[in-house]
């Protein structure tokens, strides 16, 4: 079950932040759900919404967001994680079973996961990853219902070649599996994606700043939904809201440092990716920002899904210029 941990901002809302930073932040709300909806209403604005003749493995990628709507749909469903190589299949017209062969995961990264979501409503049903399978199967399986259904697969500290799996559908070979060079900078395309900023982006995720800048008095089941709408089941969340001139401050316990892994990923006040990096120091503070941004620190076990977690292991913060000084 996802667990997340959203750190409370203190300070009251500024006159400025009441008359209109608020009220612009409902209007976008309000704007986002309507988009979010006709978006999942009209078929064909997104191919995983409709069945495949021939399903394939699609990387995340800028050639994968290239067209405008693709990346209005991927802005309006999660927040990117920037610190896996991210595949999608589907959609897949399911009677009864989904296979996937899992040596190829097994031999391409040190963590991965397995996600199956339904479509067109992209909620997540079911996930299996290298801390839940015993490895000692060639074949991980999902018993489903009838329906369509969309495979996301994840793969952190990756290696330089991986293989994505091979999957069948009720026992028949649907996607075939293949191999491909898999640089370390793969991912660094996010960082352009901005320059594609419109009007529509920032209709659509203006209110993200305000919802979590003002958490604390919002219920805290909503503010995940809203914030994490496709997360990782295996994952730990902590988020907050950054103003200019604040920074981001950690103080981690080493034993969560030795059995987990810590992403830290900063977006614009539109959800662009600006900046990630792993944490692997028990105190850490980020850069000041220039900016509104909104933060995310994933929090993800190392070697048991079990592994003994302690929330008073992480104190994250955010902390103006003056104090960091």
């Amino acid at each position: 079950m996802t667990k997340s941990y959203p750190t409370p901002y203190s300070k009251k809302p500024t006159l400025q932040e009441w008359l209109w930073e608020i009220p612009l932040s409902c209007l976008s709300f309000v704007f986002s759900r309507i988009l979010k909806a006709l978006m999942q209403s009209l078929t064909g604005v997104f191919s995983a919404s409709k069945p495949q003749e021939s399903p394939e493995w699609q990387l995340v990628s800028a050639k994968f967001l290239a067209k405008p709507v693709k990346l209005l749909w991927a802005m309006s469903r999660a927040r990117w994680n920037l610190h896996a190589m991210v595949f999608l299949v589907g959609a897949l017209e399911v009677q009864k079973e989904i296979s996937i062969d899992i040596t190829s995961a097994q031999k391409s990264a040190k963590s991965w996961t397995v996600v199956l979501y339904n479509t067109p409503a992209f909620e997540t049903i079911d996930s299996f990853s290298s801390l839940t399978v015993s490895g000692e199967n060639q074949w991980e399986s999902f018993k489903l219902p009838l329906g369509r259904y969309l495979l996301g697969l994840r793969y952190y500290h990756w290696a330089s070649t991986v293989e994505i799996p091979t999957v069948k559908v009720d026992g028949i070979k649907v996607v075939e599996g293949k191999t491909m060079a898999a640089p370390p900078d793969v991912n660094n395309f996010y960082r352009d994606l901005i320059k594609r900023k419109t009007f529509l982006h920032v209709w659509l995720n203006y209110y993200v700043f305000s919802l979590l800048r003002f958490q604390e008095w919002l219920p805290e089941k909503f503010v995940k939904d809203v914030f994490l709408p496709v997360p990782n089941p295996e994952t730990r969340f902590y988020y907050g809201a950054v103003k200019p001139g604040e920074a981001v401050n950690f103080e981690l316990n080493p034993e969560l440092i030795e059995n987990y892994y810590i992403y830290y990923s900063l977006y614009s006040r539109e959800c662009f990716p600006l900046d990630w990096y792993p944490i692997s120091d028990a105190t850490h503070q980020t850069a000041v920002n220039q900016e509104k941004c909104i933060y995310l620190v994933r929090i993800h076990p190392k070697f048991a899904l079990d592994a003994v977690f302690n929330p008073d292991w992480v104190n994250i913060s955010v902390v103006s210029d003056i104090i960091r000084g």
